[in-house]
């Protein structure tokens, strides 16, 4: 028999998930010049797209 060539695509899939991984820990604080206060926006991979999203930020009193 000879070898499956899916072990390529298995190291690719791989490759792809730590790609995912970083873009999900790229959160960054993004100024908002229409209020004083800091927007979150963080982004994350959904069905297989990036996607940035604006997180909830937590007012301070």
């Amino acid at each position: 028999m000879s070898p499956t060539p899916c072990s390529c695509c298995v190291v690719t899939l791989n490759q792809q998930q730590e790609q995912n991984i970083s873009h999900q820990k790229q959160c960054q604080d993004v100024p908002d010049n229409h209020s004083k206060s800091v927007v979150k926006n963080c982004t994350v991979v959904e069905n297989g797209r990036v996607v940035v999203k604006p997180l909830p930020t937590e007012t301070s009193v």
